[in-house]
């Protein structure tokens, strides 16, 4: 975590020239106000005119020149926070100073670099233009002043624009404007190409480049990530002789482990250190900072350990690093420790800390002290951020407390912050995942009025929910009893005019997924029309959405879109559809993809895949979909010879597993060797729906067993297992027709002799048995 530190002279660098041009004309150093001035000023409403000049007037004594009003107001804004007040001292100064368009001067520039420190730069440019309608203002001195004032608020644009009003009025730029141009440029996220031209131009007008101006490039790499550039620039100093300083070294650190780069970022440590350059806490806090993004966290502690034992005393920073690697690494007690460590120090705990605290807490599902630490965010005053509500709103909906998450967004829409596509994205995924579906789309719809671009996360978890959808029939006992209309991402929804006790008819259901088909087409046009390219989250998406289309041709219309963006993965997917023999090598190439990704976009994407295919008849290429997750290990302890893990599958999937397994165990009777007791299936029971036990896919995988005729039972204390005696099942595999039951077809290809499928299903069950 970055934090720009102030070099010597940083806001004084137009009072610095003035304090030159004295010194050419012979001008002494200005005696040093008593300190009274700013004292009794202080004590003034920043709003009283009347009080303002008379205390300046009590004070004549002591403010006997010009350059004593000034260190009166570099005193304000350095101690004050009134930038109301300073501007009035401005005002209020002008008549003691003279009516010389040199001290008038200075005492603007003076002015203008205290409403920026303060961040005032509208009232900084009020000033200036006070000045310049005044008939001194119009100087070197005011003009960098003043884009020192945006750059310090990150207003490139408008330090920019002072800049070339300023060659328009005929004035030179010096070092220090172009200085505080390429500054506000790095704060201002302008492109780097553009920085780098000012640091040309600079050159190109014969202005020598300093320290401060190489610090600011630095700095304006750093943020950006270019570490190329930012060696480049550094190498520069070298060659021109220009001495690096603590904040040169830091700025340069910071750039190398924003790469992730941390074997260069020692380097130039052991560097600074040969060079006589100390490390100091923003060092270290830096390298501690790039270790823990590339979770190396064994590394950031020793660094920690060693300042430690360099009697270098841990900031706010350092800890709030520390915390945000306890709580990644699930470290709790040591998070403890380092809050009655922080209290110990008078370290106040500010809003990235209780981010962190917040965060990790909520991830161990301990809302009660999530709850506590809210609690204590407000007594003690400190400001929630966007980041806050966003993973209250997360915590919230993952634990199902979805009331709760919807009042923390209204408490968001109370604060005045201004809302981020995190915090919208979590809220619309809140909603989608609640069934709330509406909803989500309205507030699809307002967080693009309000010019916030969503992105992919947003749209998949619109896309996803209306792909998990499920519209009851009116023979669904949950409907009959409860008089519910839909479930959307497990989750059962009331409507506002719900259907009769009798539930939905076939056509009410037909004509809701039509409407959730245009929906989604719809979220497609918007995706396209704002560029935002989807991933392979969204893709699985689609398929669950597929798999829920009433016709092969309305799954055909939505596979479509994976064509504008992803041919490839459309052609794998529209090819098993329709039965292609040759589209299973593409199916290869696009596993070999999935297994580079982490294991629950993987798991997600296998699952889609098969559910659409065992829901439009092509079984046997869900099974063989299926036997490539088994070998590549997607779905984790799933594949047992007498027990089956079914948690972890979509219902297309476990009901193919269902088929592969019973075959394999029919060749363990064949060959005869021993089997337990009881043979079982695992599918969960469905802790985490609404209704106990109503568990979907317990409920397909019970309706699966009764359709092929298996003698497997419900557990009489586990409703999530189904179990058999081995000897029943064995009885059952040896019947003639069963082999036939067992294996699996496509409705799209030529059809296999059942000799050839078994033989082909055993080659691949033997793989399977080998790595397990």
């Amino acid at each position: 975590m970055w934090r720009r530190e102030e070099e010597p002279g940083d806001d004084g660098d137009a009072d610095a020239l003035h304090a030159v041009a004295d010194a050419r004309r012979g001008v002494a150093p200005p005696p040093v106000c008593g300190g009274g001035g700013e004292h009794g000023l202080l004590r003034v409403a920043p709003d009283d005119h009347r009080a303002l000049g008379a205390a300046l007037a009590s004070f004549r004594g002591e403010l006997v020149a010009p350059d004593d009003y000034c260190h009166v107001l570099r005193e304000l804004g350095d101690r004050d926070k009134s930038a109301i007040r300073a501007f009035e001292v401005f005002h209020a100064a002008l008549p003691h100073v003279g009516n010389g368009a040199v001290d008038k001067g200075k005492l603007l520039t003076a002015s203008i670099g205290s409403l920026g420190k303060m961040g005032r730069p509208d009232l900084a440019r009020r000033a200036f233009d006070a000045g310049v309608a005044g008939g001194y203002g119009n100087t070197v001195f005011a003009h960098s002043a003043l884009i020192s004032a945006y750059a310090r608020s990150g207003l490139a644009n408008e330090a920019m624009g002072v800049l070339e009003s300023m060659k328009g009025a005929g004035l030179r730029p010096t070092t220090v404007s172009y200085n505080a141009v390429i500054d506000a440029c790095g704060k201002g996220g302008v492109d780097l190409r553009f920085t780098l031209g000012y640091f040309r131009q600079m050159l190109k007008d014969g202005l020598c480049p300093d320290r401060k101006t190489f610090n600011s490039l630095l700095a304006a790499c750093s943020r950006v990530g270019h570490l190329e550039d930012a060696r480049a620039v550094f190498d520069e100093m070298i060659h021109l002789g220009i001495g690096r300083d603590i904040y040169t070294y830091n700025t340069f650190i910071d750039a190398i482990c924003k790469c992730g780069n941390m074997e260069l970022a020692m380097q130039v440590l052991l560097d600074m250190e040969a060079k006589g350059v100390k490390p100091n806490v923003v060092t270290y806090s830096t390298l501690i900072d790039g270790y823990s993004k590339l979770e190396k966290y064994e590394e950031a502690l020793k660094l920690c350990e060693k300042m430690k034992s360099m009697r270098i005393q841990l900031d706010r920073v350092c800890y709030n690093t520390l915390l945000a690697i306890y709580v990644k690494t699930g470290k709790y007690a040591e998070i403890a420790n380092i809050c009655d460590e922080m209290e110990e120090l008078g370290i106040e705990k500010d809003t990235v800390t209780y981010n962190s605290l917040i965060n990790g807490y909520g991830k161990q599902g301990r809302l009660d002290i999530v709850s506590i630490l809210v609690q204590d965010m407000r007594k003690r005053g400190v400001a929630p951020s966007v980041l806050t509500y966003s993973t209250l709103i997360d915590i919230y909906s993952k634990a199902g407390m979805h009331g709760d998450a919807f009042n923390v967004y209204l408490d968001f829409k109370e604060s005045g912050l201004k809302p981020d596509v995190v915090l919208f994205s979590s809220f619309i995924d809140t909603l989608a995942k609640n069934g709330l579906i509406e909803w989500a789309l309205s507030l699809l719809n307002d967080m693009t009025e309000m010019g916030i671009k969503p992105n992919v996360v947003t749209y998949n978890a619109i896309i996803d929910a209306f792909g998990k959808s499920k519209v009851m029939m009116e023979d669904d006992p949950e409907v009959c009893e409860m008089g519910i209309v839909g479930v959307y991402g497990g989750q059962i929804v009331r409507v506002a005019n719900p259907v009769s006790r009798g539930g939905r008819s076939a056509t009410d259901v037909r004509m809701r997924r039509s409407q959730e088909l245009f929906f989604i087409l719809e979220l497609f046009q918007k995706m396209v029309q704002q560029g935002v390219r989807p991933n392979v989250v969204t893709f699985s998406a689609i398929l669950n959405a597929c798999s829920r289309c009433n016709s092969f041709e309305d799954a055909a219309l939505l596979l479509e879109q994976l064509r504008l963006f992803d041919n490839f993965v459309y052609g794998v997917a529209y090819g098993l559809l329709v039965g292609s023999r040759e589209v299973w090598s593409q199916a290869q190439s696009l596993f070999n993809q999935l297994g580079r990704m982490d294991s629950p976009t993987s798991s997600a994407f296998y699952n889609a895949l098969t559910d659409v295919l065992w829901h439009f008849g092509q079984r046997r290429k869900a099974q063989q979909v299926v036997f490539e997750g088994i070998n590549r290990r997607v779905w984790e302890n799933t594949w047992g010879e007498f027990c089956l893990d079914l948690h972890l599958m979509s219902c297309g999937a476990a009901q193919a597993m269902v088929h592969a397994w019973l075959l394999n165990v029919r060749s363990i009777v064949f060959e005869g060797r021993a089997m337990p007791e009881f043979l079982s299936i695992l599918t969960g029971w469905g802790k985490h729906s609404r209704i106990a036990g109503a568990s979907t896919l317990r409920r397909v995988i019970e309706a699966l067993l009764n359709s092929i005729g298996a003698p497997f039972q419900v557990e009489r204390f586990n409703i999530g297992r189904f179990v058999s005696p081995s000897a029943v099942v064995a009885a059952w595999l040896r019947e003639s027709g069963t082999v036939n039951i067992l294996l699996l077809h496509d409705e799209r290809v030529q059809q296999a002799t059942p000799s050839n499928l078994l033989s082909q299903v055993m080659i691949q069950l033997t793989r399977i048995i080998k790595k397990y």
